[in-house]
C-alpha cells in the first residue's frame, strides 16, 4: 500500500513539475521611443525586486522584445554607469543567457574619470548636486551597446551616436526627482525568429538584469559615499539606431510587483531603504526572471 502510495506521490509532483505556470510578458500595446522618458509605461512599472531595488518590465508585440528598469538608489545608478548594465536572454528557458546586451559598457576606473567642476552651482550647493554631475560626466561616455550571441553579421559593437540598421537600442534618462530610467529594444529578428507566431506564446524565456562590480573599485569612491535609494530607472542619454519604437524606462515609486519565478540578489549589506556603502562596488548586482512570450 505504501509503495502504491510514494507511487502516486511521485506521479503528481511530475506532473506539477512539467506543467509549471509562468506569468506572461506584457504585450507592448503603445508605440514607444527609446529616449529614457516613461511616459509610455504604466507607472509603477510591473516588476520590483526588493532585494536589489530594481523595477522593470518587459514587453514584447510581434517583433521586439523590450526592456525597461529602474533606479532611485544613487550608489546603484553610479555602479551601473561606471561597470554597466547586461540585459541577458536565455531562449532555452536554461538560464544560459547566451544573448544579450550590455549599455552602458562601462569598464570605467574611478580614477579614469572625476567629477566636472560646474561653475553654475553656486558655493555652498550639497554633495547631491556634485554627485549629479558626475553621474552625467559617466553617462556622456555611454556612446555604444556591446552585443553578445546575436547573429554574425550584427558585428559586437554597435554606436549611438549615430543611426544603425540592427533595430537595437538603449537610452538612459533622468527624470526630475533624479531617478535613472533605462530602456531597450531588441529586435527578434536579430536572435531568433522575424516574427512571432500564435506558438510562440508558449515559449518561455529567462531574463537576467546584471551590474557587474566596478573596476578598480577598492581604491576609493566615485558616488561620494553611500546612499538611499530604491528602484532603478533609466536616464539621461539617448540611444540612437531604433527606427520606429523602442522602449521606454517607467518610474517606480517604491510599489510595483514582484517578479515571479525571479532570483534577486543585492551584493554587500543594506538596510530597508537599500543603503549601501562603496564597499559594495565589488559585488555584482543581479536579477533574474522566467516569462512566457506574450502574444496577441
Amino acid at each position: 500500500m505504501k509503495k502504491y502510495i510514494s507511487l502516486f506521490i511521485a506521479a503528481c509532483f511530475f506532473i506539477s513539475c512539467t506543467n509549471k505556470i509562468y506569468d506572461s510578458s506584457s504585450w507592448q500595446i503603445n508605440k514607444v521611443k527609446i529616449d529614457g522618458k516613461i511616459s509610455e509605461w504604466s507607472n509603477p512599472l510591473r516588476f520590483y525586486d526588493q532585494e536589489t531595488g530594481i523595477s522593470y518590465n518587459i514587453s514584447n508585440d510581434h517583433s521586439n522584445l523590450y526592456f525597461v528598469c529602474s533606479i532611485s538608489n544613487e550608489f546603484l545608478q553610479t555602479k551601473m554607469l561606471r561597470s554597466g548594465l547586461e540585459f541577458g536572454i536565455d531562449t532555452l528557458g536554461k538560464k544560459s543567457f547566451s544573448v544579450g546586451i550590455k549599455y552602458p559598457i562601462g569598464n570605467i576606473s574611478v580614477t579614469d574619470l572625476k567629477p566636472n567642476h560646474n561653475p553654475q552651482i553656486e558655493e555652498g550647493s550639497n554633495q547631491k548636486t556634485d554627485r549629479s554631475a558626475y553621474k552625467l560626466k559617466l553617462l556622456a561616455e555611454a556612446t555604444e551597446i556591446e552585443l553578445v550571441g546575436f547573429k554574425p553579421r550584427l558585428g559586437k559593437i554597435i554606436p549611438l551616436t549615430v543611426l544603425n540598421n540592427t533595430g537595437i537600442s538603449a537610452a538612459i534618462n533622468f527624470d526630475m526627482n533624479g531617478i535613472m530610467n533605462y530602456e531597450a529594444v531588441i529586435p527578434f529578428s536579430t536572435f531568433y525568429k522575424n516574427e512571432l507566431t500564435p506558438s510562440d506564446s508558449n515559449t518561455v524565456f529567462n531574463f537576467q538584469i546584471k551590474i557587474n562590480p566596478v573596476p578598480n573599485s577598492h581604491n576609493s569612491s566615485g558616488s561620494g559615499g553611500g546612499t538611499h535609494g530604491g528602484e532603478m530607472h533609466s536616464g539621461g542619454m539617448h540611444g540612437g539606431g531604433m527606427g520606429g519604437g523602442g522602449m521606454h524606462g517607467g518610474g517606480m515609486g517604491g510599489g510595483g510587483m514582484h517578479g515571479g519565478g525571479m532570483n534577486g540578489s543585492r551584493s554587500g549589506d543594506g538596510s530597508e531603504y537599500g543603503h549601501q556603502n562603496n564597499a559594495n562596488m565589488t559585488g555584482t548586482t543581479k536579477t533574474e526572471i522566467k516569462l512566457k512570450l506574450a502574444y496577441r
